[in-house]
């Protein structure tokens, strides 16, 4: 079952009036953001509410998705939290349909859901194992894209896949999270070949950042963080609203209008591309 609330912007942020406020680059558009509720996604959706966006944010975990939810309202923007799980195709229509009873249109899609069992050697990799990764992303990027479309097409917008450097680099361990996140980059190309023409760009950001999850990790084992800080020309964790957030708020606005088709590596130059 899909469940779907609103959080509205606070009174307290509500302008007075004959008042001026600096405009967002986002300012007046409305985002999906899928996986939003934490990690990496929570990032990139305070990056966008933080430009002016109005979010739906769609995540499979109640709790996080409402406190995530009033902390984007904090900032003035109304975000509508969307419980359900995104391989299922009555999730991103509920969410698509949400977007256009309460807004009238969507500017971006952000899909960044993903669930993945890691550290499986490939012979060792059962189907279950393949089809988690495969449904919460592959399956996941492709339905939201085409539930989004008739609402994008309208008056163009952005969508922005994250893919993994996993795939890339074909990381040993990975073998259902490197196939999904490069199945959403082969969706990436194929849509901003066809939907250009109605004024829909579409890119993939290959990121790395720190999250809860992994400093949590990282913390007991210090010695695998300087081996993987080591690997890169930028010697430091990414931040997961200031790195690539921003990125996302770049790919997102109107100075990226002549970029599509494009994966943008925001790893510190782990993966420098020929």
């Amino acid at each position: 079952m899909v469940r779907i609330g609103t959080v509205k912007v606070p009174t307290s942020h509500v302008t007075p009036a004959g008042s001026e406020t600096a405009m967002g680059l986002l300012e007046n558009k409305v985002s999906i953001v899928t996986g939003g509720a934490q990690g990496i996604g929570r990032g990139i959706a305070l990056a966008l509410a933080k430009e002016g966006s109005d979010v739906v944010l769609v995540d499979l975990d109640a709790t996080l998705a409402d406190s995530t939810a009033q902390e984007l309202a904090s900032v003035g923007v109304t975000c509508t939290p969307v419980i359900g799980s995104v391989g299922d195709q009555s999730t991103s229509d509920a969410a698509c349909a949400a977007v256009a009873a309460q807004h009238g249109g969507l500017d971006v899609l952000v899909n960044c859901a993903q669930a993945m069992v890691s550290g499986v050697p490939f012979a060792e990799h059962s189907d279950e194992d393949f089809d988690l990764a495969i449904s919460s992303g592959l399956w996941g990027a492709f339905r939201f894209m085409r539930s989004a479309f008739p609402l994008l097409s309208v008056n163009g917008g952005s969508i922005v896949n994250i893919v993994s450097s996993a795939g890339t680099h074909g990381l040993a361990g990975f073998a259902g999270y490197a196939a999904a996140k490069e199945g959403i980059r082969g969706l990436t190309k194929v849509a901003a070949n066809e939907w250009g023409p109605t004024g829909i760009r579409v890119n993939a950001v290959s990121p790395q950042a720190s999250t809860p999850k992994a400093q949590a990790y990282f913390k007991e084992h210090p010695e695998r963080l300087a081996e993987k800080l080591a690997q890169r020309p930028i010697r430091r964790d990414g931040d997961a609203e200031l790195d690539i957030g921003r990125t996302v708020v770049f790919l997102a606005g109107p100075d990226s209008s002549f970029i599509t088709g494009a994966t943008i590596m925001v790893n510190g130059g782990l993966t420098i591309m020929p």
